[in-house]
């Protein structure tokens, strides 16, 4: 059986009240992005350890928007945004 690799896989992460429990949650699984915190000034993010991972930072309302439009593969955000 072979592994399967993504070409690339884009998501859309969540600034604001999400972006500290989203980042726990990134790091817990060992998908954490460099320079994703409350204090970071970058947007867009290479994940350390996948290199077909990158992300860039939203506001929450943008998120569904990007995913829906087909801009990016995964959003993280409330589901008061997607209702």
């Amino acid at each position: 059986m072979r592994d399967y690799q993504p070409s690339y896989v884009k998501l859309a992460l969540p600034k604001g009240r999400f972006l500290s429990p989203t980042a726990n949650l990134l790091a817990e699984v060992d998908l954490g992005f460099e320079g994703y915190s409350n204090k970071a000034r970058q947007y867009r993010l290479q994940s350390v350890r996948l290199p077909y991972l990158s992300a860039k930072i939203f506001q929450e309302k943008d998120i569904p928007i990007q995913v829906a439009v087909g801009n990016y593969d995964l959003g993280i955000c409330g589901l008061d945004w997607i209702e």
